[in-house]
């Protein structure tokens, strides 16, 4: 049976923060016992918090927090931010070097979304740690 936690961390609106959470990222899925999806979890998480920094219009001085949460069998990334504006995928341009964030957290998350908050919004990710323990709860 994995081990289950929750732990979050707040980071100031700058492209420094993208490495420190991919770091808090690798530290909680070696914690947990979801170190088989730890590459996984990382790129989501660099993914999202990217995203966050350069496109969450996040008013200066506010900050991104990151919470990750290994439970019933699944390890949920979620990214909150202040800034307007919900994230859409973009269709896949051949060749371009940016706007690859949410394809690649679609493909390597079972489901992903975005929870609207009186201010800003939360963007998350489920990955599945142990299928017999998921539950689907949404």
């Amino acid at each position: 049976m994995s081990a289950v936690g929750r732990l979050s961390a707040r980071y100031p609106k700058t492209r420094a923060s993208v490495s420190k959470a991919r770091d808090f990222a690798r530290l909680f899925a070696d914690g947990t016992g979801a170190d088989g999806l730890a590459d996984d979890l990382v790129l989501i998480v660099s993914e999202l918090v990217t995203n966050a920094v350069l496109h969450g219009k996040t008013p200066p001085g506010r900050q991104v927090e990151v919470t990750l949460d290994h439970s019933a069998g699944r390890v949920r990334v979620e990214v909150r931010d202040t800034g307007e504006g919900i994230p859409r995928r973009r269709p896949s341009v051949p060749l371009a070097v940016a706007g690859r964030g949410l394809e690649i957290v679609d493909a390597l998350s079972e489901k992903w979304g975005v929870t609207e908050q009186v201010v800003g919004k939360t963007v998350w990710a489920e990955l599945v740690v142990n299928p017999a323990e998921a539950v689907d709860d949404q």
